[in-house]
């Protein structure tokens, strides 16, 4: 079983970069600086350097701060094993319809969403640490756009006033920095998204061995191997299939500029990165769309597409109790396969 869940989840971090990839570019390739390919293999590549380098906080808030781990390993590894491969399961499906309809939405939320969905399936309300999901997570899922969204806003009007007279120098400078951000923003996704998953493929190493969650600091693999494995599915994913969000969240919210894009970028990081060091599972997708929306209001609100930033909204919103639910039926009809 330990097999089968390191396999799904790998999946699970495939269609996740499939699903973010596009977003971490979008406003580099819409602002023509950078060719699609090229930036989608840059950030690719940065997302597997991040996944090994940027350390292990978020990983542990998914082994220990999401599901009460002894509840789960309480039932022995073949029910461990079984919420992890459902977990992944159940969030995938919530991704893959998102990503159909180009819809940039959290990969990371509905993995937590359909954690919880499983957890509650198996071992009632209480084994959820409803504390720590409140304050990690739909705290975080709350602040993090709009701390997205203040510093594009406020770091656009910064850059508009130190540049008031920049001539054509200063914008290939722009377009240089813009690059290594893109480089830097795809770096922190990878970290931030490779541990989620790897952390819920610890679960079953810890259950196959016999473990305990306090084990899970204790097994200096995981984070090297798993982990690097993680963020190279994730790098696949965002390289394969990461351009069906450009559109939406390079064109679509706002049209986007060559200052804008490198600020949007630069917001993004920051807050990311914050995340990182707090062992917050944010959405790096949601961060993006907010440091998006933020400078694309700082002059011109009127020219923001409304329309898709409420139906971008809603998904948001309906991404945790959707995954949940997701996960829940997924992980009820595994117990009913014989094994």
């Amino acid at each position: 079983m330990l097999v089968l869940t390191v396999i799904i989840g790998l999946a699970t971090a495939y269609v996740n970069g499939m699903h973010d990839g596009g977003t971490i570019v979008a406003t580099t390739v819409t602002s023509r600086i950078m060719k699609p390919r090229s930036a989608i293999l840059l950030a690719g590549l940065a997302c597997l350097l991040g996944s090994v380098l940027l350390g292990s906080a978020v990983q542990t808030t998914m082994v220990s701060g999401i599901v009460n781990s002894g509840a789960i390993l309480a039932g022995g590894g073949k029910q461990a094993a079984l919420f992890a491969v459902s977990a992944f399961l159940g969030s995938m499906v919530w991704n893959l319809i998102t990503w159909a309809g180009r819809l940039p939405s959290s990969a990371s939320h509905s993995l937590i969403g359909s954690m919880i969905g499983c957890s509650m399936a198996v071992c009632g309300m209480d084994s959820v640490i409803w504390s720590s999901v409140m304050l990690r997570v739909v705290a975080a899922m709350i602040l993090s756009p709009l701390a997205g969204f203040a510093l594009g806003f406020l770091l656009l009007k910064l850059q508009n006033r130190i540049l008031r007279r920049g001539t054509i120098v200063w914008t290939q400078r722009v377009r240089a920095l813009d690059i290594v951000s893109t480089f830097l923003l795809a770096l922190s996704y990878g970290s931030n998204e490779a541990q989620k998953v790897a952390g819920v493929i610890c679960l079953g190493a810890l259950a196959s061995g016999g473990g305990s969650p306090s084990d899970s600091l204790t097994l200096p693999y995981l984070p090297v191997s798993i982990t690097s494995l993680c963020g190279l599915a994730l790098a696949i994913g965002a390289m394969t299939g990461g351009f069906n969000m450009m559109r939406t969240v390079g064109r679509d919210i706002v049209k986007i500029n060559t200052d804008r894009a490198f600020v949007s970028q630069l917001s993004s990081i920051l807050v990311v990165e914050i995340a990182n060091a707090a062992g917050l599972p944010i959405s790096s997708t949601q961060v993006i769309t907010g440091s998006v929306m933020g400078v694309g209001t700082e002059d011109r609100p009127r020219s923001m597409n409304w329309e898709i930033l409420y139906k971008i909204l809603a998904a948001w919103i309906l991404t945790l109790p959707a995954a949940g639910l997701t996960g829940a039926v997924v992980i009820r009809l595994m117990m009913l396969i014989p094994v």
